[in-house]
């Protein structure tokens, strides 16, 4: 396991305990440190605590036209960035990790975001 890995690991961890509260943000939010940040639909963040001090984590879902069907066919992408003093430290996408465990972490933020637990009630989901 390499350490991209590693700490993708401690944040799906942390999310599925409910340690890591994440809020869902403006689509347009942190363009500065999106790359394509045209094709984002949505947005979450939360703060990850280590022992170097907080850091900030923005996941981030893409969707786009895929270069490789004749018809509209869009794809879906997701990545996890890493951010520490409005500066970014760690991009954490399918190059890095599974694309299937960038999902399940996608669907869990999902659930368990702010805009979610109004929407659905205060209950864990």
């Amino acid at each position: 396991m390499n350490k991209y890995e590693a700490l993708f690991n401690i944040i799906l961890m942390q999310t599925k305990s409910g340690e890591l509260k994440w809020s869902q943000l403006r689509r347009n939010a942190n363009s500065d440190l999106i790359f394509n940040p045209n094709l984002v639909f949505r947005q979450f963040s939360a703060t990850l605590i280590r022992e170097g001090g907080d850091y900030t984590l923005l996941l981030v879902e893409k969707k786009y036209d895929d270069p490789d069907q004749d018809l509209a066919y869009e794809k879906y992408q997701s990545e996890l960035l890493v951010v520490d003093e409005g500066e970014l430290v760690a991009t954490l996408s399918d190059s890095v990790i599974d694309p299937s465990k960038l999902m399940r972490l996608a669907n869990m933020v999902e659930t368990r975001s702010d805009k979610a637990r109004k929407l659905f009630g205060t209950g864990e989901m």
